[in-house]
């Protein structure tokens, strides 16, 4: 296995010898050219009331008061446990609503800010306004629904508010993008692998396949060989 990466490595150093540049500056001068930047809408007039509220939105301060949010909302699905008295689930439910609105105006203080064809143009925004509107559902449901209809799985959507770290944690987000990229290399990975156990086969069967097993003494024979 090392003979064959000391080789691969040996092989991709010869063809960088052909080029002025390195391997990482190349790589660097492929990923500037591949890269698409993110675009912030922002409005023009400034003196608009949308204008300050998008000054709001994006500030540092509501960004962290959000994850504060997110933090406190993740204690709070950790806090519930089996066989709970009825006064503790109330009171989880109560901090489930308060979450619930909160993400919910959230969302509708950037729709103002950005407008709703800019808001639903980020990936981002979509997520979390699909969960607000799930969670939302999974509010009405939980009060008005119980006799007559159960959708539990309505709750993954209080769940999928820790997602929202991935936004707002720059960090997080590098650690995600690598190991996404790192599943290009897995199925090579498989293979190599796989061609190791398919010659220990061939050479397990070829040392130990013919050695005859006696028919009274089957078992000590398995554990001899």
């Amino acid at each position: 296995v090392a003979l064959i990466i000391i080789t691969f490595q040996e092989q991709g150093d010869k063809m960088m010898e052909e080029y002025s540049l390195e391997k990482n500056e190349r790589a660097c001068i492929d990923f500037a050219i591949s890269a698409k930047p993110l675009t912030r809408h922002m409005p023009q007039n400034r003196q608009s009331f949308q204008y300050r509220m998008w000054q709001f939105v994006v500030s540092p301060p509501f960004e962290y008061t959000i994850m504060a949010m997110i933090a406190l909302n993740t204690i709070v699905l950790m806090m519930k446990f089996y066989d709970a008295s009825d006064a503790y689930e109330n009171v989880l439910k109560m901090f489930n609503n308060v979450f619930t609105s909160l993400f919910s105006l959230e969302c509708l203080l950037k729709i103002m800010a950005f407008g709703v064809l800019n808001y639903f143009r980020d990936a981002w925004n979509i997520f979390d306004f699909v969960t607000v509107l799930g969670s939302i559902t999974d509010i009405l449901v939980t009060e008005f629904g119980n006799n007559f209809i159960n959708l539990s799985f309505l709750r993954l959507f209080r769940a999928a508010r820790l997602i929202k770290l991935l936004r707002q944690g720059y960090t997080i987000r590098i650690l995600l993008w690598t190991f996404v990229q790192s599943f290009k290399a897995l199925p090579y990975v498989c293979l190599l692998i796989a061609m190791l156990f398919f010659i220990y086969a061939i050479i397990g069967m070829q040392v130990f396949g013919n050695i005859g097993i006696e028919e009274e003494d089957e078992e000590s024979a398995i554990t001899q060989h």
